[in-house]
């Protein structure tokens, strides 16, 4: 068995939990655990960030690392915080494979096993046809144009945001997750028509978990991700207007911070706490290609949405940690095409006609990239 032996001080409370070693262990092939001995918890929280990053987090005490534990197997990196009176320690997995978990606390409170199951792997089509990790089944059937991607064809996942019991926004007109999916339904028709391979993350009523979405981009390796929403303010609605386009980094801005938690359905807290934690594993080469995929769809959206709404402000592309970008393996970005709440905004997002001009727009934007920035390029 291979441990990973970490200390506590000597000054810790006799009755608080001690994690006295972390073993990662090859049950078979496709099947790891990674446990925890701990002398006795009485709870914790398992926390998946995307599906490839989850956490541990027991309350109440504080560790001393003598030793940074190495990493093995399909684990690819091990981060240890105290954060807000729990310890979290963050497991980041192998990105070539989807996984499913199952976390198991024996009943004398001393082991806390977190089993690993590899779904499929990403490399290699050689095997049976994969399960896919979807935590609701009416999901599964609104996935569309699964078909296997070309070498030549790039292709382009479209996620509306929110969708089934998750409303997202509620507008003056209609709710967020109404507004987004006829965009990014309008999108996908323009960019299919070019000959493009889209798929939508749902094209109905239907609630993907932030997961179900970043899994399903990596499962069909989409080259480019694009996240449609709609913005709210509560504080300034007659004033806050216009257009965002966001990429996937830190940020110190207390708006999008508050945007990011509203988004990602965490407090505000655990955004400040977590955002530099969870980036500090994304690669810099993906976050400067999202950045230019979001500098190309803003500008095109700016430039057909004022065709029809003269007014439509550009408020810029800006960064924020956002779960849903976090997993993706490709450029990923999200859109907040107009504050819901605003009442222009809200009057143009209304109307069919003002929607049908910012999913030209964004098209027009992804065409942009993929023919500026990628090597692969479809045949016109």
């Amino acid at each position: 068995m291979w441990f990973f032996f970490i200390a506590f001080s000597a000054y810790a409370y006799q009755y608080q939990p001690v994690l006295e070693s972390l073993s990662i262990i090859g049950i078979s092939p496709g099947v790891e655990n990674v446990i925890f001995t701990f002398n006795k918890i009485n709870n914790y929280r398992f926390i998946m960030l995307s599906n490839n990053y989850w956490y541990i987090a027991v309350p109440q005490y504080t560790i001393h690392i003598n030793q940074t534990p190495t990493p093995r197997l399909s684990v690819n990196d091990i981060l240890v915080r105290d954060i807000r009176n729990e310890t979290r320690i963050y497991i980041k997995m192998n990105d070539k494979y989807t996984y499913k978990y199952k976390p198991i606390l024996s009943k004398n409170g001393k082991y806390l096993i977190v089993r690993i199951e590899k779904l499929f792997n990403n490399t290699s089509n050689k095997t049976a046809k994969p399960k896919t990790q979807i935590s609701h089944k009416q999901t599964a059937k609104t996935v569309i144009n699964l078909s296997k991607p070309s070498t030549k064809t790039p292709v382009i996942v479209i996620d509306p945001g929110h969708g089934g019991k998750d409303p997202g926004a509620i507008g003056i007109y209609n709710k967020e997750k109404n507004i987004v999916l006829d965009i990014a339904k309008r999108t996908a028709y323009y960019l299919k028509r070019k000959g493009y391979k889209v798929v939508l993350t749902r094209n109905k009523d239907t609630y993907p978990t932030l997961s179900d979405r970043s899994q399903l981009s990596n499962r069909v390796k989409a080259n480019i991700f694009v996240s449609i929403h709609a913005n709210y303010s509560v504080k300034d609605r007659k004033k806050a207007k216009g257009l965002e386009v966001y990429f996937l980094n830190t940020t110190s801005d207390k708006r999008a911070i508050r945007l990011a938690a509203r988004e990602n359905g965490i407090s505000i807290q655990e955004v400040g706490d977590i955002n530099k934690i969870i980036l500090s594993l994304i690669q810099s080469a993906k976050i400067e290609k999202s950045k230019t995929l979001a500098l190309d769809v803003y500008y095109k959206m700016l430039s057909y949405g004022k065709k029809i709404y003269a007014g439509y402000k550009g408020r810029g592309v800006k960064q924020a940690p956002f779960y849903v970008l976090v997993d993706t393996r490709c450029p990923s970005i999200l859109i907040e095409t107009a504050f819901i709440n605003n009442p222009k905004d809200a009057l143009y997002l209304k109307n069919p006609v003002f929607r049908k001009y910012l999913a030209i727009g964004i098209a027009k934007g992804i065409e942009t990239y993929i023919h500026s920035h990628m090597k692969s390029k479809i045949r016109q």
